[in-house]
């Protein structure tokens, strides 16, 4: 009788938990991270009769979580990359707002201010118009300085993403510890505690979400690392991220690891740097790609435009006269390079300007300048390529596209970063505030005498790179034209010319020597096809005091015998606009990429911009696909199913109701033996 009582009370028993079991999925239906729950049943031990083994009811082994670790883990990953792809993509398009259309703000600021320069190509003397550059130019430069700033915020806003990150990092990997340590423990008894099981999950979950990590479950729990290995979580330990200004940009902060929670500063040492590698996915990973990929390259590509832009306009106005006479000067000023020293270096008292080789096409990557103790060398971090290695000696060394000036004690092992464009946006500024420093007339004039007899026309003259006022003080110089030899002669001996035929890709190089065999006196010239003149090395009459210059004219028609043309210093400036219309001529100019303009390489920079965003959109997009798929397949396996939970809850109340009859019988036949003795 005994035995059927109990088998039905067994019963009853896996009946409640069933029940209990049920309920708490139901409850828990909406629960994030919450597993659905199983009882497993088995049946209980028989006793031995003669009859055989009859027997003992059921018992329930355990409650069973339905977890898949393999649709976990994929579902943490994608997720990770999901918020590295959002992380990024958001701030992208941020980004893309900012800096708005390619034909508004700084690229109508450029077009406004080589048009007001065309105006005082018109009217040299005309103050106003002078004014009206000046005043163009400062919008320009408000642009770019806002720009600048806009940069700045958003470097601040990941900033503080970074912080409030790492935090969260450091919270979900001392819990995950925590929860391993009483996971372990809870688990002695022999059964797993779901309900922490779940929660560690969770925990995974979310950290996973805020960087990519890889778990490595163990006897002793889940152990947990980032993409290069360093350990995040270890059996109860955990270890902390931090964040720290970035050697190479100190407005930027990087993340490091700093070792194990709670350990003493002492033992802990200098935190290490994680690089993007280690930083692969989740919020984080997100952040710091959009800085490294996106902002750091995008301020850039704009620092080297206005870089240009500046060096172009200040090169052409060096060329002209002021209203004063005088040589131009600059119109702009831009900073020089960033240079950092690794906080590394044996003396911190040491450190290295540096200068860009060629402003007019600046550098855009970052670099790392390293000295061995003999040489010093250049690599490109961008590419991490070695581009260039030179011996030290007298300042200033050239290498690699950068001037560079060592100050202190250099030593074996220092480094140093360069930025080549990293602060143009913020010092881009108006170098003056007179309107008579454009300098609008370029200081020589080529005319033909008004005695000439032919009909030869010769253009009014420009000057390149290399040439200065000072280069006046060898003119005037008269080139008559001889019929018999068809040349043009009267430069001195030691000048030395370029000759190329209008329409001709190909050139030739004269220097004048009277003393030579044959003698050099002339410059061929052909009345049919024209030719134009490129005076580089100009000497006086004696030969002496050659300076190096870039003049240029164009003859053309046809002169006569003893027809004369004077190449002059321009007396007139003030009503000469040529350099006024060669710096508005510079809104054509390719010399920034060698193949598109200002203007148009602003607006690839803009429409860059928009691509990344764009390509983030779409990889966002689907990844989060994937991230809905994954969630799909794995709550197919884990998660609550109503209807299910219905149906067992109907099976079990009837198991329990059951059970409740075959105690009821046994109850009743016991009541039946007593009755036989009374």
């Amino acid at each position: 009788m005994s035995n059927i009582f109990s088998i039905g009370l067994s019963g009853l028993q896996a009946a409640q938990i069933g029940i209990s079991t049920t309920g708490e999925n139901i409850s828990n239906s909406t629960t994030a991270g919450y597993t659905v729950e199983t009882p497993v049943s088995q049946e209980s031990a028989g006793q031995y009769t003669s009859s055989g083994y009859i027997g003992g009811g059921v018992t329930t082994a355990t409650v069973q979580r339905a977890y898949s670790q393999y649709l976990t883990t994929a579902l943490n990953n994608a997720q990770s990359t999901s918020s590295a792809y959002t992380a990024s993509y958001n701030l992208a398009t941020q980004l893309s707002n900012l800096v708005g259309s390619p034909t508004s703000g700084i690229a109508t600021a450029i077009t406004n201010f080589f048009s007001s320069l065309q105006n005082v190509s018109n009217s040299p003397s005309d103050t106003a118009a002078r004014q009206t550059v000046l005043s163009d130019a400062q919008t320009l430069a408000s642009q770019i300085n806002a720009a600048g700033q806009q940069y700045d915020s958003m470097r601040q806003s990941v900033n503080t993403q970074l912080t409030s990150a790492v935090t969260q990092i450091n919270s979900y990997t001392q819990q995950i510890a925590n929860l391993n340590a009483q996971i372990q423990s809870a688990s002695a008894s022999g059964q797993q505690p779901n309900q922490l099981l779940d929660q560690r999950d969770q925990a995974v979950a979310n950290l996973s979400q805020l960087v990519g990590v890889q778990v490595v479950q163990g006897s002793s729990g889940y152990s947990v690392f980032l993409g290069n290995g360093q350990p995040l979580v270890v059996s109860n330990q955990s270890y902390n991220l931090g964040t720290q200004p970035s050697s190479s940009n100190a407005s930027e902060l990087a993340v490091t690891w700093v070792g194990l929670n709670g350990a003493s500063a002492a033992s802990l040492g200098a935190p290490q740097v994680l690089s993007q590698a280690a930083l692969q996915g989740g919020t984080v990973g997100g952040l710091v790609s959009f800085v490294q990929n996106t902002l750091d390259p995008a301020e850039s590509q704009l620092g080297a435009i206005v870089t240009s832009f500046a060096a172009q306009v200040n090169s052409q106005n060096a060329l002209g006269l002021t209203l004063s006479g005088g040589p131009g000067g600059a119109l702009f000023t831009v900073g020089n390079p960033a240079v950092a020293a690794s906080s590394g270096n044996p003396d911190p008292t040491t450190t290295v300007s540096a200068t860009l080789a060629n402003d007019t096409q600046p550098l855009t990557d970052n670099y790392s300048l390293s000295y061995d103790g003999s040489n010093w060398n250049l690599t490109d971090t961008t590419t991490n390529k070695v581009v260039d290695s030179q011996p030290n000696g007298t300042a200033p060394i050239t290498i690699g596209g950068f001037s560079i000036t060592p100050s202190g004690t250099v030593s074996a092992g220092d480094s140093f970063t360069i930025q080549p464009t990293a602060g143009a946006l913020a010092s881009f500024a108006v170098a003056t505030s007179d309107p008579a420093a454009i300098a609008a007339a370029t200081p020589v004039v080529v005319s033909a005498s008004t005695t000439n007899a032919g009909t030869a026309t010769v253009t009014q003259g420009t000057v390149g790179t290399g040439y200065s006022v000072s280069s006046n003080a060898n003119l005037p110089v008269t080139l008559t034209y001889d019929s018999t030899t068809g040349t043009l002669t009267g430069l001195p001996d030691g000048t030395t010319v370029t000759i190329t035929t209008p329409g001709s890709t190909s050139s030739t190089s004269v220097t004048i020597d009277s003393t030579a065999t044959p003698p050099v006196t002339g410059l061929d010239y052909d009345p049919t096809t024209g030719a134009t003149y490129t005076i580089t090395n100009l000497t006086d009459s004696t030969g002496a005091n050659g300076v190096a210059t870039s003049l240029s004219f164009t003859v053309t028609g046809t002169p006569s015998n003893g027809d004369s043309f004077a190449v002059a210093a321009n007396t007139s400036g003030t009503q000469d606009g040529r350099n006024a219309l060669a710096l508005a001529n510079l809104t054509s100019s390719t010399a920034y990429t060698g193949s598109v303009t200002l203007t148009s390489a602003y607006a690839n920079y803009v429409n860059s911009i928009g691509n990344t965003a764009s390509q983030l959109k779409a990889s966002n997009t689907s990844q989060q696909s994937l991230v809905t798929q994954l969630t799909s397949q794995q709550q197919s396996v884990q998660g609550v199913n109503l209807d299910e939970e219905a149906a067992n809850l109907l099976q079990y109340q009837q198991l329990y109701q059951a059970n409740s009859k075959v105690i009821q019988t046994a109850a009743s036949l016991f009541q039946t033996l007593l009755g036989i003795f009374q």
